[in-house]
């Protein structure tokens, strides 16, 4: 049984309108705690605010990659809730353009959101978690903080390094007294993983199917009531990752079989999207239904209509 208090505790999700944040959040509502949905995307956090409970969810819309923003969130989680106890950083996106061809606009703009956002909300933080009395800052990284992504460098980068800094952090505890912990998901079905693999992203997500969201929600949890350093939702990714790691120059020989597997299985994820009405194709690029109105606003409205 769980000796973690969830009534009435309050925590901030960043990327607060995705899939995985959904399934945390749903679970953290469920258990009696109050919400803050952090995102850029506002439209999708508050549709998640509606299918819960308005008066615990709190909706924060804006950009956490600048500071003034990043502060006014802190305010409002005092405002809204009294004491903030659990920060989740959540947010994060990829870029499948290969780095040699990247612009660099686009280096720091990933750069910023994944890694930067994520360590600079969590040490302004710091003075509002310790205001309650069992504080706990947990981390979505990545698989891809361990292993290369040749596909998505500057996402492996940083996964890389949010990784290697968090769990700086959570070593210092008796310094800081903040609990720190990272969950580290493999290939999640996921706004994010539909769009690479629509866009040509890293094959090596779609060696084996893609995992549900809620399967990664349900370590966050865990680490509420049991803490650790890190949780890998998918045990034999991270052996199989961990592993491979440590002879990384055997790499290059290795990574074309798993490739060859990886492109199959990403043509037969693509094809059960179309199946199940996922996709929608305009003048011959195929778009995510689910957030169609970020790429094709006009689109949606006519798919409105008929």
């Amino acid at each position: 049984m769980s000796t973690y208090r969830f009534q009435g505790r309050t925590a901030v999700i960043t990327g607060g309108g995705g899939d995985i944040a959904g399934h945390i959040a749903t679970r953290l509502h469920e258990r009696g705690m109050n919400l803050v949905l952090a995102d850029k995307n506002g439209r999708a956090a508050r549709e998640l605010q509606a299918r819960l409970d308005n008066l615990r969810v709190h909706v924060f819309e804006g950009d956490l990659t600048q500071r003034d923003e990043m502060e006014c969130l802190l305010r409002e989680v005092e405002e809204n809730f009294g004491v903030l106890d659990v920060l989740i950083n959540n947010m994060a996106i990829t870029k499948v353009d290969r780095f040699h061809e990247r612009a660099p606009e686009s280096i720091e703009e990933e750069i910023a959101i994944n890694m930067v956002a994520p360590l600079v909300l969590s040490r302004l933080a710091v003075p509002y978690l310790l205001k309650g009395d069992d504080p706990r800052i947990i981390t979505t990284t990545s698989l891809g903080g361990i292993q290369p992504l040749r596909e998505t460098p500057i996402y492996a980068a940083t996964k890389f390094g949010l990784r290697g800094a968090m769990l700086s952090f959570a070593l210092d505890e008796d310094l800081h007294g903040i609990k720190v912990s990272c969950v580290l998901p493999t290939a999640t079905d996921t706004y994010m993983l539909r769009q690479e693999a629509l866009e040509g992203g890293s094959v090596l997500n779609f060696i084996d199917e893609p995992q549900s969201p809620s399967v990664v929600a349900d370590q966050f949890v865990k680490h509420l009531e049991k803490p650790c350093l890190e949780r890998y939702p998918k045990a034999s990714d991270s052996w199989l990752t961990r592993l491979a790691m440590l002879l990384p120059n055997l790499m290059p020989r290795i990574l074309p079989f798993f490739e060859k597997k990886g492109r199959r299985g990403m043509a037969k994820y693509v094809a059960s999207l179309r199946r199940q009405g996922l996709l929608v194709e305009v003048d011959g690029k195929l778009y995510q239904r689910q957030r169609l109105y970020l790429d094709k606003p006009e689109m949606e409205q006519e798919l409105e209509k008929s």
